[in-house]
Parts: structure tokens; sequence; C-alpha cells
């Protein structure tokens, strides 16, 4: 399942992010996601949770916006006030 190892890539560069920019915290880690990408978007939602459990961003959400394209792409981060 390479789902893993993507959601294990979001998960590195989210907590690299939040560290580098001291950001209070991250409530979801937004995401374009193509048709065409061979990302299977459950699959994905899933080893996302199990891949930030025990990691700083432990809790966000994984927001999935769809596209008829090949895009995988971590577009935003949305952060706690």
């Amino acid at each position: 399942m390479h789902e893993l190892s993507i959601a294990i890539s979001l998960v590195d560069l989210a907590c690299e992010e939040k560290q580098r920019r001291d950001l209070p915290g991250v409530r979801a880690v937004r995401l374009r996601l193509g048709a065409r990408s061979g990302v299977v978007k459950d699959a994905l939602t899933f080893s996302f949770d199990l891949a930030a459990a025990g990691t700083c961003i432990e809790g966000a959400a994984l927001r999935i916006e769809e596209t008829p394209g090949q895009e995988l792409e971590l577009f935003a981060l949305e952060v706690e006030d």
C-alpha cells in the first residue's frame, strides 16, 4: 500500500512546516488529489490517521480536494488560532 508512505511524507512535511513557522497547532492538512494520480482516497485518509498518531499534528484532519488530473499536492495547512 503506497498510500501509507505518501501519508507519512505528508505528515513529515506538515510537522516540518509547523515547527519552521512556529505554528500553535494544525487543524487540517489540505491536499489536491487527481483521479489519475493512482492514489486511492480512502486508503490515503486511513493511512494519514495512522501516520499522524503520536506526531505534532495528531488529530489533524486530511481534507482532500479531488481533481480530474494527476495532482498529488499538499497546498495548505489549516492552523489553530
